[in-house]
């Protein structure tokens, strides 16, 4: 069984009264846009007997952290990245790779894409609002919400990001350090890439900094960064053996960014959200000197922009 992730946990009750309904800012809700003002149209499409390796090189394409699966024109399901990384060795789903492929990197990665897919997809349809999104959002622990037509057709998706962009003037200049998530789940510089996976599965993140024993940021491995070592094929160069597990054990710094956007506790949200805008980042860490205060991510931005 899944357990409910902390944070998701705890936005639950931060983001929703007690009737089970968005709390967000009265303003937002009596000037909602439509929803495709802040529709993506263009995202990974895939069909449920689409290879999990042809997924993710989508996927990394279109810098989309999932892909929506559609039977016949309809919805059908969803691949998140934490789908993604649960099957590669982070969590349960990895006993598919060892006892139905014998650890084979080549064979895992040319499993249906149906088979990892959650079916039970959340969705808003193009006449919702955007406050039902937001609910959803916070409900599900989904960053991603597909977008349904008058026909039941697909026609894109809102994300975190969209609704950033989308908002991104009313963010003003009040301190990062209120909105970042503090008590950054962090592995030592030397973690593998197995080691990461576990921590993004269990703590159900997406982005884990890699740190000295003393606490200096090396980088920060993120689903980015997993989807173009999969996506590339990077995968199959460093598995000599073709056993996945040699892919395990690489050094998590390898696919690290190194180039991180980090910014003292005082930094206005508007220009840490226009840095993030330019340097096209979806994440930035706050830090004091050299230690680590927090993670300020899209979905931060988010509730920092919507929220009360």
């Amino acid at each position: 069984m899944k357990l409910p992730n902390p944070r998701r946990m705890y936005e639950r009750a931060r983001w929703l009264r007690s009737d089970g309904r968005p709390s967000f800012r009265t303003s937002i809700r009596e000037r909602e846009p439509e929803i495709r003002s802040l529709l993506i149209s263009e995202l990974p499409v895939v069909s449920p007997q689409t290879p999990l390796l042809k997924c993710v090189e989508e996927m990394r394409r279109m810098k989309f952290r999932a892909a929506v699966m559609v039977k016949a024109g309809e919805l059908s399901g969803i691949l998140a990245f934490q789908d993604i990384a649960d099957y590669l060795g982070g969590g349960g789903k990895y006993k598919i790779v060892t006892e139905r492929y014998g650890g084979s990197v080549y064979k895992a990665l040319s499993i249906p894409v149906q088979e990892l897919a959650s079916r039970n997809v959340t969705y808003v349809e193009i006449t919702d609002t955007l406050e039902r999104v937001l609910e959803l959002m916070v409900v599900s622990g989904y960053g991603v919400i597909p977008v349904l037509g008058p026909e039941g057709r697909l026609v894109g998706a809102v994300t975190e990001g969209s609704i950033v962009r989308f908002y991104s003037a009313r963010v003003g200049r009040r301190p990062a350090s209120e909105f970042m998530t503090k008590n950054v789940i962090t592995a030592g510089e030397g973690s593998s890439l197995r080691d990461v996976l576990r921590l993004m599965v269990s703590a159900g993140v997406r982005r884990i900094p890699l740190t000295t024993a003393d606490g200096r940021l090396r980088g920060v491995v993120t689903w980015r960064g997993v989807l173009e070592f999969v996506g590339s094929h990077e995968i199959f160069r460093v598995s000599e053996s073709g056993d996945i597990s040699d892919a395990l054990n690489t050094e998590a710094l390898k696919l690290a960014d190194r180039d991180v956007l980090v910014v003292d506790p005082s930094t206005p949200l508007e220009r840490l959200l226009s840095e993030m805008f330019e340097r096209d980042l979806d994440y930035a860490l706050v830090a004091e000197g050299e230690v680590l205060q927090g993670i300020l991510t899209e979905r931060d931005v988010m509730f920092a922009v919507v929220g009360s």
